[in-house]
Parts: structure tokens; sequence; C-alpha cells
């Protein structure tokens, strides 16, 4: 299946708007206020001669002729600001829980440095770092708890103390749910685990690359032998017992140009739900083509929903703000407003859900509690670059994470990640499944 979609150009017209054009007509857009509106080809024509019937009629729909006061990216922050978007979240809501970093597999885009001799996680770190998340959130309508690695599995000791313990805490302190989810590389899974997975209502994803030629360039056993046979057996083991499977997909220079051809081969395994990752820059920046990726996933997207099953990304981010009109420059906060964190090891945590090396971010518990101020660093410095200032993509994307800042060590905007989220406003409008 191809991903080579074809992206009209965009124009600013009335000096603030843009115009994404093509055979079909076009699509005008406020890069702003994120309203956007479609035009029939006449009606594009029209608004490339600036005809004053057809301007004066898009006033009615909110597109003034009235030059912005500020510029763009001033005029994206004040918009933030007036929304009371502050990017800083009052508690932490759920968990990354980094139970080990021993791994039983070596995948060289991994952002976890596995198999360091680093101590496991311990019960009383674990218990400490759940009897903080709880009070935080007592009364609250959801916990969430995902275990991770290494291979977390190889500590499922730690992971059943920590759901028995978890449940005693949501009794105590009147929360509704506790929802446990595991990333595993589905390699070590037995009976146990999945009468426990079951027992417990887990979603467990399963991290592999797509079809068996792609997954056999990375996902291989410390040993050197291939892992493809023992995930996929585990895979239906875990349907047949009724746990809920998801595939987290990641992007590599390898496979891109395949993930359409990757999820179909997912969907055929019985998963309907599919978790396409960010890359990762662990190298200092993106090592994948963005503007690839974003054609690709949007390929992908329609794909699985064609399918009846459910395929998120970054791309997400795209269509969530069109349908909202609200930015989405802050992802570090949840739906509920808090944050997600990283527990680790001997009673740390990290602000940082995928960053646990840089110290400036990780804090003992006793330090958060007496400073929840400490949250906000997880919060990013919005549109922080020149490239930033007329971007039509500055409200969905509001510069780098945190995250992608720290593991690149660089503030400024990797291209590749520019790349993607232009491309992906452009597909995600001109589709018109963004269009109210």
């Amino acid at each position: 299946m191809s991903t080579n979609v074809e992206i009209p150009p965009y124009t600013e017209v009335l000096g603030k708007y843009l115009l994404y054009s093509g055979p079909g007509g076009g699509v005008i857009f406020d890069p702003v206020s994120l309203e956007s509106a479609s035009l029939s080809t006449e009606e594009t024509r029209r608004l490339r001669a600036e005809d004053q019937d057809l301007i004066a009629e898009l006033e009615q729909f909110g597109f003034d002729r009235e030059p912005r006061s500020l510029p763009q990216r001033d005029a994206v922050l004040a918009r933030i600001r007036e929304l009371g978007l502050t990017g800083k979240p009052p508690r932490i809501s759920g968990y990354r829980v980094v139970l080990t970093d021993t791994c039983n597999m070596k995948c060289t885009y991994c952002f976890v440095d596995t198999n360091t001799g680093a101590d496991d996680m311990t019960e009383a770190d674990l218990r400490a770092g759940l009897e903080y998340l709880f009070e935080q959130n007592a009364g609250n309508r959801e916990v969430t708890i995902q275990w991770f690695g290494g291979e977390p599995t190889v500590r499922f000791d730690l992971m059943k103390y920590g759901d028995v313990y978890a449940r005693e805490l949501a009794a105590k302190y009147d929360v509704g749910r506790v929802q446990s989810t595991l990333v595993t590389n589905g390699v070590l899974l037995t009976e146990e685990m999945i009468a426990h997975f079951k027992k417990y209502s887990y979603g467990v994803g399963v991290s592999f690359d797509g079809t068996p030629e792609d997954n056999v360039i990375e996902r291989f056993l410390l040993s050197g032998k291939p892992a493809d046979p023992r995930i996929h057996k585990n895979i239906q083991r875990l349907r047949t017992a009724g746990v809920y499977v998801g595939c987290n997909l990641t992007p590599t220079p390898a496979n891109v140009s395949r993930l359409p051809q990757s999820v179909s081969y997912v969907l055929s395994l019985g998963i309907d739900f599919i978790y396409v990752n960010t890359p990762i820059p662990i190298s200092g920046k993106w090592h994948v083509d963005g503007e690839a990726l974003a054609s690709a996933v949007f390929t992908s997207r329609l794909l699985a929903l064609s399918r009846g099953a459910m395929l998120f990304s970054a791309l997400d981010r795209v269509y969530q703000a069109l349908d909202t009109r609200v930015p989405k420059a802050y992802e570090h906060i949840q739906g509920d407003g808090g944050l997600n964190a990283a527990l680790l090891p001997r009673g740390r945590v990290s602000v940082l859900d995928l960053n646990w090396r840089d110290d400036q971010f990780v804090f003992p518990i006793s330090e958060l509690r007496e400073n929840p101020a400490l949250l906000e660093l997880a919060g990013k410095q919005l549109l922080p670059s020149q490239e930033c200032v007329t971007c039509p993509a500055a409200a969905v994307c509001g510069g780098p994470t945190r995250n992608e800042v720290s593991l690149r060590k660089n503030p400024e905007p990797d291209a590749e990640m520019c790349a993607f989220f232009r491309r992906g406003l452009q597909l995600a409008l001109t589709d018109q499944t963004g269009l109210q």
C-alpha cells in the first residue's frame, strides 16, 4: 500500500489565514483559532483573486479581514493563556513504573539503557510510590499504572504485589478505578501471568515492529534467536484467555515505508488497538523522515478505521486540535489534568515519563511532597525557535516536548518533527475529517 499521499500546497490569504488547495477544492485555515472551512474549486479561485463578495461571506464565519494585532507566534501564545492552559499539572495521576532495566532483548532504537546491573525496584520502593500516588488522587475517578522496564515481566513478583496493594489503596482513598497496563516484548509470558492480567483487567501492549521480515531486523533475543515465534504464540494465548491485547509499533528507517502493511499484519492477528510510537531520538535526532512518517500514519489510521480498529499516534493531536479548536501545545498533561510520571527504583520519581537519567527532573518522593511545584518542570517552553514563528502547525505542536529536549540535549525542534506536524496538519485538513 502506497504512503505517497498528495499534499495540496498552501498559501497565505487575507494576511493571516492559510489556504490549502487541490483539484477538489480548498480549505481556509486559521493557525491561531484553528477554525477551518471547506471551499469549492470556484470559491478557492475567487479567494485567491480576493473576491470581495466571497470575503464578506467568509466574515460571517469568523474569517475577518482585519490584520492581526500580534504576530502569529505571539497570537498563539496569547490564546493559550486566555484559555487557561498553563502546562502546570497539580498532581501526578499516573505512573510508568520502571521495575528493572533487565531485558531479554536488545533493540538498537530503545531509549532505555538495559542490562546495566542497576538495582531493580524493591517492594518498599513500590509501596512508597503507590502510597504517594493514591494520596494525591483521593476521591478521583481513576489512577493509571503502567508496568515498564527493561522487560517488566522479569519482575512479575513486583507486578503482583503492586496490583494487590494498589486496590487496597484505592479503597482507602476512595479512588474509583485502577487501570493497570503492561508494555512487554511478549516473550516471557506464563499461564500465571495471563491469569493475573485477566483478573485485573489489564491492557497488554506487545511491542513489535510489524511483519516477520520487519521484526527480524531488531527484535531478537539476546541469544541471537528470533523472538517472533514466541511473541505470536503468546499473543494468541492472551487473546484466548480474554485479555485485551494492543500493539506498540515503533517507526524506524527500516519499517516506516511499510507501516500500512505492518498495521494490516497486526490486524490480521486479531489485534484492534495499535499505538504508533513517536520516534525516540536516542542519539540526538529523529532517525525517521517526518513527512514520510506522517503520510504512513495517515494511511495506516484510515486502514485501521476501515476495519473497525483503533490506531493512535502523535497525529491524533492534530485531529483533536482541529475538532475542539483548542491548542494541543501541552501534551504532557493527561486527560484528567494530571501528570504521568515515572516511578523509579530507590524511592525516586522522574517528572519526565521517558527520561530517567537527567537528575534535574528526578526527585525523592519526600521532596515532591514538600514542593509539588516541581511537577511543573515537565512543562515545555512553547514555540522556542524561529522555525515556530510562522509554522502552520504551531498551535498543535507547540515545540518539542521536555522529554525530547532532554533526550536530544537540544532545545531547538528537530527538523523531522517539524515536518511531521506540518504534513500531518495538511493531511488532516484536506481529508475533511477534521472539519466541522
